[in-house]
Parts: C-alpha cells; structure tokens; sequence
C-alpha cells in the first residue's frame, strides 16, 4: 500500500513538473502578441477619442462673369469685356468670361455680372433669373447694353453707354463721352481707359463691402487691393 501511494506521489510530481516547463515556455511568447483589440487602438495618443472639429472651409472670393457681345467669341485683352479679367483678378475676384449666349457658365452664380452690348441684355436677363430662383442678387454693369434689353431687375445696376444707346430702366446710366470716353467705337468702349477706370471703381467698392462683411470670419482680411489702371 505505500509503494502504491509512493508511486502515486511521484507520478503528480512529474506531470506538474511538465506542466510548469510548457507554460514557462509559453510565456515568452505569449508577452510579444499583440493587446487584445479596444476601441481607441487605433488612435494616436495625441489624438482624442472623437477627433477635433473640421477646419471650416476657405471662403473663396467673390465671382465675376463677364459677358461679351455679338461677334466677340473668344477671350481677349482688346475687345469687350473679356479684357478686364485680368485686373479684376489683380483686385482679388475671380472670374469667368462667357457670350451673350451663356453657353459656358449658365449654372454661374457670380457676384457680379458685366456685359457689353449683347452681352449686356444677357446680363440683365440672367441677374433676373438669379433674383427669381432666389441666389443673391449680383451687381450689374452694362456697356453699351442692347436696344430693346429689359429693366434692371436688381437694386445695383449701372449701365455706361455712347451715342446710339438706350438708357436702361431701373438702372444709373452714365453717359461715357462725358466721362471722357469721346468718339470711341461701340467695340472699343468697354477697354476705353475712362470706362475700364469706372468699371474698377465700381469692382474695388464692392470689394472692399465685401470683404468688410467678412471681417467677423476672417479676422485676419484685408482691404481690397488698389485699383490697376490699364487692361
């Protein structure tokens, strides 16, 4: 009987004894798995839980569209309006140049609208269709705007025009040879050095309201660039 029991003892002993060699093994390896899977880890530990606040997207500037009349298709530095895009990017806009026909920019919605000629009807029309589907309204310059075009639809209309040219209804006709734009072609009025200098005036006031009205989200804005002279 204690044989028996001796046996017995010394048959525990051994298999404890292998039992405490394989979990010693497996110890090691153990300690280089990875932790078991939690919701934060795989967040950096600088980043918290729910993540910041997204940045509010960059204000982009206030839009131009500039519409040329008939027979001028193509973007110019010398006929229509199409010429005045490059200081009106120097005064901060951006702009888009397009036909009296809008073909190209018809789901536009700029802030500020010139046309020459054709391209002033179209302007008109199209600052009417803004106002009724409710957009902003945009600013209205003309040049030389179409016999027959319709009433300014908008509280800010301005239509410069020679001889030959209908005032439009609703709106602050200027007359261009008082304003020293004398003997210029119907083409040419709108690159005319005192009709671009009106024109810029009127851009770089607007400019300088709007980026006053953006002052409170931009802290940091400034005031509207110096108005170039010249096209």
């Amino acid at each position: 009987m204690g044989a028996r029991f001796s046996f017995f003892g010394l048959g525990v002993r051994v298999v404890a004894g292998a039992l405490g060699g394989l979990l010693c093994l497996a110890a090691p390896a153990a300690a280089q798995q990875p932790p078991l899977w939690s919701p934060w880890s795989s967040l950096s530990p600088a980043q918290p839980p729910f993540g910041a606040p997204p940045a509010p997207a960059p204000l982009k500037p206030p839009l131009v569209l500039l519409l040329d009349g008939l027979g001028v298709y193509v973007e110019n530095d010398y006929v229509g309006v199409s010429a005045l895009s490059r200081p009106l990017r120097q005064q901060g806009f951006r702009t888009r140049s397009d036909t009296h026909f809008l073909n190209r920019q018809a789901g536009a919605v700029p802030n500020v609208v010139i046309g020459h000629s054709l391209g002033g009807s179209t302007a008109l029309r199209f600052a009417g269709d803004l106002a009724r589907r409710g957009d902003p309204a945009p600013l209205v310059i003309t040049i030389d705007a179409a016999p027959g075009s319709p009433s300014c639809p908008v509280a800010r209309c301005i239509n410069i025009h020679g001889p030959g040219f209908p005032d439009v209804r609703g709106a602050r006709n200027i007359d261009a040879w008082g304003a020293g734009a004398r003997f210029v072609t119907h083409a040419q009025l709108p690159t005319h050095p005192a009709v671009e200098a009106m024109i810029l005036d009127l851009t770089a006031a607007y400019m300088a309201q709007w980026s006053s009205a953006q002052a409170p989200r931009l802290p940091e804005a400034g005031t509207a660039a110096p108005r170039p002279r010249g096209g």
